[in-house]
């Protein structure tokens, strides 16, 4: 029987694939057993909007850190099963390239940080409402904007990833991302359906652009960023 470690260092980009599986896990459970998940553990702006006051305040409690605690734990909840499915596929796409150009670890944690920073534009734009934002979307959107500005700085490989049938040219697929992005902000200005979270997308794509334009400034090419971290 072969060691546990190393059927896992075989599954490409174990760390992506833990997040996936995560998201799945939530979902079943909360499906089966926590009919109020969303509620309970998704970000609600009119929750999070008293955050800043309480902070100036000092009356910081229990509730204030439940509520900044939602800004991810929002991430890993699920609406339904075409929900989950969409940002899992999408998840798997960009999250794999976010892993194969930046590292795992870097990935996970661009994971976390360009949700929260999604969610908080949300929040911003709709600071009234009582429904909760739910969904990866908004790091799925960051992966986006990372891959994007990546490909826009550093000389990249044809990616060749699942559900892609054939590699494709780098900037063609970060273009992809900028078509999803303009259709939000056309929905946005639109008053489009109100159970999507646009801000949320849109947030995480800036945030993830902000990123790759970090990363790409200080290391002006792909190989100057790999070898920093040997």
């Amino acid at each position: 029987m072969r060691d546990w470690k190393t059927q896992i260092r075989r599954v490409p980009h174990p760390e992506i694939a833990a997040l996936i599986a995560v998201c799945v896990l939530v979902f079943v459970v909360s499906e089966a057993f926590l009919p109020r998940a969303s509620f309970q553990f998704g970000a609600t702006p009119a929750q999070l909007r008293r955050v800043p006051v309480e902070i100036m305040q000092g009356s910081v409690n229990s509730r204030t850190l439940k509520a900044v605690g939602t800004l991810f734990t929002a991430l890993l909840v699920h609406a339904g099963i075409e929900h989950l499915a969409y940002n899992m596929v999408f998840l798997w796409t960009f999250g794999s390239l976010t892993c194969q150009f930046l590292g795992p670890w870097r990935a996970v944690a661009c994971f976390f940080v360009c949700g929260a920073c999604g969610n908080l534009l949300e929040v911003t734009l709709n600071p009234q409402s009582l429904a909760p934002i739910v969904g990866a979307s908004g790091a799925v959107y960051g992966f986006e904007g990372i891959y994007l500005g990546l490909a826009l700085r550093w000389e990249l490989p044809w990616p060749e990833v699942w559900p892609l049938a054939h590699a494709v040219p780098p900037l063609q697929l970060g273009l992809f991302a900028l078509v999803g992005v303009g259709f939000d902000v056309y929905a946005l200005t639109q008053h489009g359906p109100r159970h999507i979270a646009y801000g949320a997308h849109l947030g995480g794509f800036g945030a993830g652009l902000l990123i790759a334009i970090v990363v790409t400034l200080w290391y002006p090419t792909r190989h100057a960023y790999r070898t920093s971290k040997r």
